[in-house]
């Protein structure tokens, strides 16, 4: 992906040491913006600095990025309650007409792609199972082996590389690497597929579980 940058005005060598600096960054996201926002991770191949233009009017510079992925759209699904007339109910809908329920969240996808997601669980919880379907088939599972505390969550992430599996605090700091407790029988990491992704989480214990799923839906090309 190539093109040409203006750096206006009399700061122009400032503004392109800064742009210089920020880009040699990594991990580089690169924002692209049609009828949709899509992001794509890119690493800087080419910034040629110009010169000065007449009359001050700033630099001109070409740019060139490398895409190292796939183009992605974020999505993210988090369950809750719904408030009705001052009063709050559970969400009590069928999956197959709410995108969100307290133990089930829904994702559509309309890439053949195969796409990362993270899959976030909030405690208290006990021995959490989490379960993804495609088009109401079940596809791939999960299993952990332990208890998350209330005011803490576990993260079963194959959204970056390495995937990980990690207890984190309310401050998403990490409390400890929880990847050796899983069910080494199961999946455990997801990947959204073409059609409906249903994901849901069960448990030992006897509170309805709070979850979240953030997934990065994937495409060839924008």
């Amino acid at each position: 992906m190539s093109g040409r940058i203006l750096f206006g005005g009399s700061t122009a060598y400032q503004t392109y040491r800064a742009f210089s600096r920020f880009v040699r960054a990594v991990p580089l996201t690169l924002i692209y913006q049609t009828d949709e926002t899509y992001r794509v991770p890119v690493r800087l191949t080419e910034l040629s600095k110009g010169e000065m233009m007449e009359g001050g009017g700033g630099l001109v510079c070409d740019v060139a990025f490398l895409a190292t992925g796939l183009f992605y759209k974020s999505v993210t699904r988090q369950s809750g309650v719904l408030s009705i007339g001052g009063k709050v109910y559970p969400y009590t809908y069928n999956y197959s007409y709410a995108e969100v329920s307290q133990n089930t969240l829904v994702i559509e996808s309309d890439s053949y792609e195969d796409s990362p997601c993270k899959v976030t669980i909030f405690g208290p919880c006990l021995n959490p199972v989490w379960k993804h379907y495609v088009d109401n088939e079940l596809f791939e599972t999960g299993r952990y082996e332990g208890l998350i505390m209330a005011d803490h969550k576990l993260v079963v992430d194959a959204t970056g590389i390495p995937y990980s599996i990690t207890e984190r605090g309310a401050a998403d700091d990490i409390v400890a690497d929880r990847y050796q407790l899983c069910d080494f029988t199961t999946e455990r990491f997801f990947h959204l597929k073409h059609g409906s992704n249903r994901i849901s989480v069960s448990h030992d214990g006897l509170n309805t579980v709070k979850m979240m799923v953030e997934g990065k839906i994937s495409y060839e090309t924008v």
